[in-house]
């Protein structure tokens, strides 16, 4: 990836880099089959030894079809020629090249002072879409490219971490053709299984069958339209109100003609964002909850986040302190409550990283099982806990946290 038409070529600094073709590295061909042998090149530093660290780069999967990222100049990687060592996402600029100053070329250094000025350029630009979930792009490669890499016996299996809910046919594992095939059929209607919080499904996806009974993919401009005409029809459709709750969780049944009418020239759907419609220029909603009540304390660092179904909650507990779970008996065991006004309720009991006697000790994790109740993002819960050491316990805290 080589973009020297890109302005970060030209401004402040003209970078005139020396091009040379060399050898693709083994993996461009293993990633991307068919990849030329040689592959144009200029160098950014001057390597020391044989001991070089290896930079960083990110996947192309996904990332251009954010409004706010742009991939700019690849590098020579261990992964594929569609990495970018260097990236652009709101304001953001990444540098992935590792070296020290004194490595860098002459073109190395100006480009690194121009990627410098370049996010400078970009100062206050919102982040407007995280990189949370799986792309049909990465569905792609796995049915691809991926696949092939295995013993034949292994392929059914590797397919099906990437795609789930259904049997796969014998024949994908030998026949490509109908690999393709057979995906084509279904990538249209294909969404997350799951939300992302069991790291055993959190890249796979299946097909939606509401979204397959409608008959419309769900990055077509055309499926808001048909929810529209739906609920114009009958405010109650539940096939249309359970899609505009999958797909535009953000806006209310009752307010979503207007809202598609208003933005209808600003709209974009974001796999990698979520796999939900948004609208181009508004900033990013952090998973994360911010504390909003309750005072800081020394002895236990408390942070949460959520997905559609899990509210996390992580606990570090200062060493010679610990807190409890509902497995220890006639203690004070932490408690998690979703507060009224929130979109969510508590969908079941709450599941504990703690030891046998059930005490949580350095860092630990509480996770809650919770169901959307309403149209919106806005979170609210409250964490109680008790500290305590050997000799005494210090009286009940209670930290409130939102989103």
């Amino acid at each position: 990836m080589l973009r020297p038409d890109h302005p970060i070529f030209r401004q402040p600094f003209v970078v005139t880099p020396s091009f040379e073709r060399i050898p693709s590295p083994d993996n461009f061909e293993r990633w991307q089959p068919g990849f030329p042998d040689t592959v144009e090149t200029f160098a950014i530093f001057t390597p020391r030894g044989d001991k070089e660290e290896p930079g960083l780069v990110t996947s192309d999967a996904g990332f251009e079809s954010l409004p706010d990222a742009e991939l700019v100049l690849g590098g020579i990687n261990m992964k594929g020629p569609r990495y970018a060592a260097v990236a652009r996402h709101g304001s953001f600029v990444m540098w992935g090249f590792h070296c020290l100053p004194e490595q860098l070329t002459d073109s190395g250094r100006r480009l690194f002072l121009n990627s410098l000025a370049y996010a400078v350029a970009h100062r206050g630009a919102q982040v407007e879409t995280l990189r949370q979930r799986p792309t049909r792009d990465e569905l792609d490669r796995a049915f691809e490219v991926f696949v092939d890499q295995y013993p034949a016996e292994q392929r059914l299996g590797v397919l099906t971490r990437h795609l789930g809910g259904e049997a796969l046919p014998p024949a994908l594992a030998a026949d490509a053709a109908a690999r393709r095939s057979w995906l084509a059929a279904r990538r249209p209607f294909l969404h997350p299984v799951d939300d992302g919080s069991n790291w055993s499904t959190a890249h796979q996806l299946a097909v939606d069958p509401q979204l397959q009974q409608l008959g419309v993919g769900n990055a077509s401009l055309d499926l808001l339209d048909r929810l529209a005409a739906r609920l114009a029809a009958d405010a109650d459709d539940q096939l249309a109100t359970t899609l505009l709750q999958r797909y535009v969780p953000d806006v209310p049944p009752a307010a979503f003609a207007d809202w598609l009418r208003t933005e209808r020239e600003r709209l974009y759907f974001t796999e990698a964002g979520g796999w939900v419609w948004r609208v181009r220029g508004t900033p990013a909603s952090s998973p994360r909850l911010r504390r909003v009540d309750g005072e800081a304390d020394q002895l236990l660092r408390l942070d949460a986040s959520s997905t559609e179904s899990t509210l996390t909650i992580t606990l570090r507990v200062q060493q010679g302190w610990h807190a409890w779970s509902p497995k220890a008996k006639d203690q004070s065991p932490v408690k998690v409550a979703v507060l009224p006004g929130s979109s969510f309720v508590a969908a079941g009991e709450p599941s504990f990283t703690d030891d046998e006697h059930g005490m949580l000790t350095g860092y630990s994790e509480i996770q809650l099982p919770i169901r959307r109740t309403d149209q919106g993002r806005r979170l609210r819960v409250a964490v109680t806990y008790t500290l305590c050491d050997e000799a005494t316990c210090k009286p009940p805290r209670t930290v409130v946290l939102e989103r």
